[in-house]
């Protein structure tokens, strides 16, 4: 049985990182039970050779080759709700800088994925303070259910600020129910804040937050591509 539906997205002229990536799936995603699909934005020959020949190795797998580098959260909207949505209970996302590490990443995961039905988030978690814009920009989300905002630890002890817990965005499952319900993504997102703005959505929902990363290696790449203001902030050049 299918039990994910597994997105990675791929960028620029970076075969050694790509061939990263690349490995560990052929060497640790079950053939059986996961449907990848790769998008490739304005990567190496190399790179996209290399996909090509993976996508041989699963079934109903799709590589997507983009000659522009459209922004992260317009290609999932697509991958989402476009010919390639998904078909099975669980959504797998991953950026090109993380990778697979151990032997029993999918057993365990899934292990944990199926342990509560409560279950719909996971990844590796974080927190971050709420720009200046950003409230407001929640507030106009249709997925907003009037909740407060949540209070996150500073670097001063026992003082918070209003911010989010989320997981980080190269790394991340989502039932694909909650997708769905959620309309996710959110239409106005571009290419960042979308890994906070979805930890938002799922507090805003009551759905739990789960922390659970065994086996996988995330953000293990310095910043490349484009690079924007997180969504809703009203300081275009801060940059996190």
């Amino acid at each position: 049985m299918v039990f994910a539906r597994a997105y990675v997205l791929f960028y620029g002229q970076y075969t050694d990182l790509h061939k990263r990536i690349i490995d560990s799936m052929r060497k640790y995603m079950p053939k059986e039970e996961c449907r990848p699909v790769f998008w490739a934005n304005t990567v190496s020959d190399e790179t996209l050779y290399m996909l090509y020949e993976l996508s041989q190795e699963f079934e109903a797998a799709h590589v997507v080759n983009s000659a522009e580098n459209v922004p992260k959260y317009k290609a999932m909207r697509q991958l989402y709700h476009g010919e390639h949505k998904p078909y099975a209970p669980w959504i797998l996302w991953m950026d090109d800088d993380t990778y697979i590490v151990k032997p029993d990443w999918w057993k365990k995961t899934k292990a944990f994925l199926q342990s509560d039905p409560m279950i719909s988030y996971v990844g590796q978690k974080w927190y971050v303070h709420h720009a200046d814009g950003q409230w407001d920009f929640i507030k106009a989300a249709s997925w907003f259910k009037g909740k407060e905002p949540e209070m996150v630890p500073t670097k001063t002890k026992g003082v918070k600020k209003p911010g989010i817990w989320f997981m980080t965005g190269g790394y991340v499952w989502l039932k694909t129910g909650v997708m769905k319900a959620l309309n996710w993504p959110d239409q106005r997102l571009n290419h960042n804040g979308g890994d906070t703005l979805l930890g938002e959505a799922i507090r805003q929902q009551g759905l739990p937050r789960h922390h659970f990363d065994y086996g996988v290696m995330v953000n293990k790449a310095k910043r490349r591509g484009l690079s924007e203001a997180p969504a809703g902030a009203t300081n275009k050049r801060l940059r996190r």
